[in-house]
């Protein structure tokens, strides 16, 4: 019940605050940085939790440290990882704003469509068999009132992850294992929204085109379902007083 507190360290603190400001666009794409020296004045912290932090957010997309020249805001859209994607979903408390939000849902319809498709095809009875055991496990969690929406989102995350598996190709379930954080906290959010038994419906519909192997109807189930998720969060969500959130 009771876990352990973990403060953030320095660096992780640093970070947080360049991002924030970033992504406020308090500082702008293109913006040149203080140098360590001023930074670590102004923000009174050493140099070198400066150094680390700056070297972070570089590895993360959003500066760019050009030798003898200085540190800048970099174009984050382009030259950002998953870890980049990450920091904008958490900014602002994990609140989606329209546009990552539509780019997020855009993304799934796509890959995922296809991946149901692949799943129906190429499918194995163990990874049938796998689905329908962690569909049942949905069901029983949905169902729990003590479930918390981290627990139902991650056994929903589990089940998608289980029809990855299932297309039979090495690369999709790692690049889906690589989104977790940000599908959890998706996930999540749609479920504020949604009633258990709208969405365990779709997932059995998905489910049951999988298990007869007719991948023209996954693959429209698995855009339905996503489709669905869009269609509630604009008119609710979006809404609601959280069109800028």
């Amino acid at each position: 019940m009771f876990k352990e507190i973990v403060a953030p360290s320095m660096k992780e603190l640093f970070v947080q605050s360049i991002e924030h400001l970033i992504l406020s666009e308090e500082l702008p794409i293109g913006t040149k940085l203080p140098t360590e020296r001023e930074l670590a004045i102004k923000m009174k912290v050493s140099r070198s939790i400066v150094n680390l932090g700056l070297n972070e957010l570089e590895r993360k997309g959003f500066i760019e440290i050009i030798p003898r020249q200085g540190t800048y805001v970099a174009d984050y859209i382009r030259k950002g990882k998953l870890d980049t994607l990450m920091s904008i979903v958490n900014y602002n408390g994990g609140q989606l704003n329209h546009r990552l939000f539509n780019s997020i849902m855009e993304f799934r319809i796509i890959n995922e469509g296809e991946v149901a498709y692949l799943a129906a095809k190429n499918r194995t009875e163990s990874d049938l068999e796998n689905m329908e055991l962690l569909y049942e496990k949905i069901l029983v969690t949905t169902a729990s009132k003590t479930a918390s929406s981290k627990a139902i989102s991650q056994v929903i995350f589990d089940f998608h992850h289980a029809i990855f598996c299932a297309t039979g190709n090495t690369i999709f379930p790692l690049v889906f294992n690589a989104f977790e954080n940000i599908y959890l906290v998706m996930i999540a959010t749609i479920f504020r929204y949604l009633k258990a038994e709208e969405t365990t419906d779709q997932l059995q519909l998905i489910l049951e085109m999988i298990r007869i192997q007719d991948a023209d109807l996954a693959k429209e189930s698995m855009i339905a379902l996503i489709q669905g998720g869009v269609e509630r969060l604009e008119k609710d969500y979006f809404t609601n007083g959280n069109k800028d959130a």
